[in-house]
């Protein structure tokens, strides 16, 4: 009997635990339930709210939570500005009610509320709904008159509140023009009159593929992802406008931004500015919305193709680096690998730390002046292999040095995993394959280091 009564009385335990996980804890605490009884509407939570129907001075607005994501369908179907309707619902959430008027003892007409300025429903993910009319303020006071659902009687509050529900269509609008991750993309294009730019994201670095093959600027490229994510609608346009009259027949710029995804793309087209000093230029999105933004945005969009494709020789970071080899002129190779942070030489005695690192500084940092170069008939200065990442993705990447055609003249470099040849500093090819015995350490008087 024990047992059955133990094995009884931790099932009630374990129900009322999940209750208490489940149910109780996201009840308010008692200390909420006394902040919230004075609210006009103490029961309503924000986070359920799914619809936001509003009539003010500009007209009527209807708002939808799509899955997280605000969007107006009313008066005009378009991405909403989330902060706004924050705003909104936040206002009204914290709305205290200072005093109560029995409707026996006042006129609504005196309030306002025979024909009410403003009129407010919310409707929850449970179907409840709040509804709210608002009336004007009260004489010698910033308080306003709002009545509450179908309820007679005549509350008394703040006025404040008031600025987040009087405001045209266009202020419920959202100003973002684009909202997209670096990670969340797939390929980008530029067209610009007859230049077409298009690079595409592997992994985590991007090439180009148009108008040539080659690793592509990846800072050029995040550096327009986030001035298209901060651009801002400048001036919504009507939806009927003329897209001829707004120069949109013949865009200075189109582009194109494809989700990894397979989604639909983000599209969009910028006319020329009316004149040079124009300060803002048309923009369509998605073949269908109109508005203006700065004129800024055609900086980066107007660049040549040729600043797209990396100067970088090879991007790498120096601390991803856990293996490396460095050969001379004359063949002579020395290896090292990264034990618990330090380098050492593959045999496993000590190498130099600091001159290990100061190579691969240099490899990280190696600048292309010229591209597309011929492989030069001259004799090969060296070679560095870098091998990066983990033992679950390393990936091996090869630098061929070779001797500058005619004294004074650019080295050049051809890397393993690009298909480009191109000219460097002769000094700084010099100082990452030159003298590789200096990679191994050694003792106070010169002799090789164990």
């Amino acid at each position: 009997m024990r047992s059955k009564s133990l094995i009884v009385l931790v099932a009630v335990v374990a129900v009322l635990g999940a209750f208490i996980y489940f149910f109780e804890r996201h009840q308010p605490t008692s200390e909420e339930r006394r902040e919230r009884a004075d609210r006009v509407f103490p029961d309503l939570d924000i986070d359920d709210v799914t619809t936001v129907e509003l009539r003010n001075s500009h007209g009527e607005v209807r708002l939808v939570d799509d899955d997280g994501t605000w969007r107006l369908t009313d008066p005009v179907a378009y991405p909403a500005d989330g902060a706004a309707v924050l705003g909104l619902l936040e206002a009204v959430a914290g709305l205290d009610a200072d005093r109560v008027l029995p409707a026996a003892d006042v006129d609504p007409a005196a309030y306002g509320l025979d024909d009410p300025d403003l009129e407010l429903v919310l409707t929850d993910s449970g179907d409840r709904r709040y509804r709210l009319e608002v009336g004007g303020a009260t004489p010698l006071s910033a308080k306003r008159a709002v009545r509450r659902g179908d309820e007679s009687e005549i509350v008394l509050c703040a006025g404040d509140f008031v600025s987040r529900l009087d405001r045209p269509v266009d202020d419920w609008r959202s100003r973002a023009v684009v909202a997209v991750a670096e990670s969340d993309l797939a390929a980008l294009d530029i067209v610009a009159g007859s230049d077409h730019i298009r690079a595409e994201r592997d992994d985590d670095r991007w090439w180009l593929t148009d108008p040539l093959t080659d690793l592509a600027d990846r800072d050029q490229i995040r550096n327009l992802i986030s001035e298209l994510n901060g651009l801002q609608v400048s001036e919504f346009l009507p939806a009927d406008a003329d897209p001829a009259e707004l120069g949109l027949d013949a865009p200075e710029f189109r582009v194109r931004l494809e989700t990894a995804d397979g989604g639909e793309p983000v599209t969009l087209e910028l006319a020329a500015p009316a004149d040079a000093a124009a300060a803002t230029v048309v923009c369509r999105r998605n073949g269908d919305d109109l508005f203006r933004v700065p004129a800024t945005i055609r900086g980066r969009l107007g660049k040549a193709p040729v600043l797209w494709r990396s100067a970088t020789v090879w991007p790498i970071s120096t601390w991803d680096v856990t293996a490396a080899s460095f050969s001379d002129a004359g063949g002579d190779e020395i290896a090292v690998e990264k034990v618990d942070g330090t380098w050492r030489m593959a045999d496993g005695s000590t190498a130099d730390d600091a001159e290990v690192r100061r190579r691969l500084s240099r490899l990280a940092e190696l600048e292309a002046d010229d591209h597309d170069l011929a492989r030069p008939p001259t004799e090969v200065l060296g070679r560095a292999i870098v091998t990066v990442g983990g033992d679950a993705t390393p990936e091996e990447v090869g630098f061929t040095f070779y001797a500058p055609i005619e004294d004074g003249g650019h080295a050049a470099v051809e890397v393993s995993r690009r298909d480009d040849i191109m000219g460097i500093d002769a000094a700084v090819a010099e100082a990452i394959v030159g003298d590789v015995h200096s990679l191994r350490a050694t003792a106070g008087d010169g002799t090789p280091s164990d």
